[in-house]
């Protein structure tokens, strides 16, 4: 067999990334320099040992680079060579973790939207984390006061509560194969790792959809305010325009985004004038989405019937993570079959409750 090359080669030895041009490793000084970056970052002996994704996020990261650009990167005559091939090859088996995981990412990152909705990432040093709030303050304490000569400068204090802790679990799933289909091209498996890559993307969004509808803690204690409208059983956009408002004036956050599940939102591109025409015909005509709040509907079956979330996505929610998107390979001894075993280990926390709203069409405003 012979030898595959895991790097592409341009004549000038570089690659282009978003313009600039980015000098290109031969293999095996990717391979020690990406293993050393892995050591400093603290990755541990065993995720190594099964030449884990992270080893290339290390190498990657460090040059500021993404694993899409490490596709990039990549010899595109591996993709018509044989599995078996690329796990016995000296130059690729090390990294062919890595190889999968950028069909697996990219589309995680397409399918799933939660990074629509979050503030960002939260690293964390270990499965859980201390949970720190503001209690009872609202945007005028945020702001300046009148401070009188000599005096002492109003304050807000940030606090532990010791009572809440976050902790964070592992999700994990795998594509496992028999010696007989190592015999395929890797650009049938990598299908497989999209089609994973798409399943995980849409689980992570579910799940942030949730916590922003119900909190993270048991008790409620992060639970978002609900609001009913003026004329229950029906969408009105006065009702909406009116839930905007009172979001930015009773809270001081202004939603960017609303969330509702594909029926509500039917029901909102449905909305008549008084002419009997739908509101949203134009947009109907022409193919477009029609425009809620400034913003595209976010639609997900994860919420119920009726109900619209209104969200500030720029305080709504963190990511807490302890460990990114990463795959590993294993082989199993006892049943001769390899694994690609892709993990997370990360939660949903609100961060301001306030900063996201239920309006529920079946409940009365005067309620409230």
């Amino acid at each position: 067999m012979a030898e595959l090359n895991l790097l592409r080669k341009t004549p000038n030895d570089t690659f282009v990334v978003r313009g600039e041009k980015v000098q290109m490793p031969n293999n095996q000084e990717f391979w020690q320099e990406a293993l050393k970056e892995a050591e400093n970052r603290g990755i541990s002996k065993e995720l190594i040992g099964k030449n884990s994704s992270l080893i290339t996020n290390a190498y990657m990261e460090s040059r500021g680079l993404t694993m899409q650009d490490f596709g990039k990167m990549v010899n595109p005559q591996l993709n018509r060579a044989k599995v078996s091939d690329l796990l016995t090859n000296t130059n690729t088996k090390p990294l062919f973790e890595a190889l999968t995981e950028t069909f697996l990412r990219g589309a995680f990152e397409k399918a799933g939207r939660a990074e629509q909705l979050t503030m960002g990432p939260v690293t964390i040093d270990q499965q859980q984390s201390q949970f720190y709030y503001t209690d009872g303050y609202d945007n005028e304490h945020y702001d300046f006061m009148t401070v009188a000569q000599g005096g002492p400068i109003p304050v807000m204090t940030i606090k532990l509560e010791d009572k809440k802790v976050i902790r964070v679990y592992k999700r994990g799933g795998g594509i496992e194969l028999t010696d007989e289909a190592k015999s395929m091209n890797f650009d049938m498996l990598s299908k497989f790792f999209e089609r994973q890559g798409m399943v995980l993307g849409r689980t992570d969004e579910q799940m942030v959809v949730d916590r922003l509808q119900n909190g993270y803690f048991d008790d409620g204690f992060d639970k978002p305010q609900t609001l009913g409208v003026k004329s229950t059983g029906k969408i009105d956009p006065m009702d909406l325009w009116f839930a905007q408002n009172y979001m930015v004036e009773e809270t001081g956050f202004t939603p960017n985004i609303a969330v509702m599940n594909l029926k509500t939102a039917e029901e909102w591109t449905s909305m008549e004038t008084g002419q009997g025409a739908p509101i949203f015909l134009q947009n109907q005509l022409d193919g477009t989405t029609p425009n809620l709040l400034k913003s595209q509907p976010f639609v997900t079956n994860q919420m119920d019937d009726g109900k619209i979330m209104l969200v500030d996505t720029q305080f709504a929610i963190n990511e807490y993570v302890y460990k990114p998107l990463s795959t590993e390979n294993e082989r199993n001894v006892r049943t001769q079959i390899d694994g690609s075993y892709s993990t997370k280990t990360s939660d949903f926390v609100p961060f301001e409750r306030n900063a996201r709203l239920i309006v529920d069409v079946n409940e009365s405003r005067g309620k409230k």
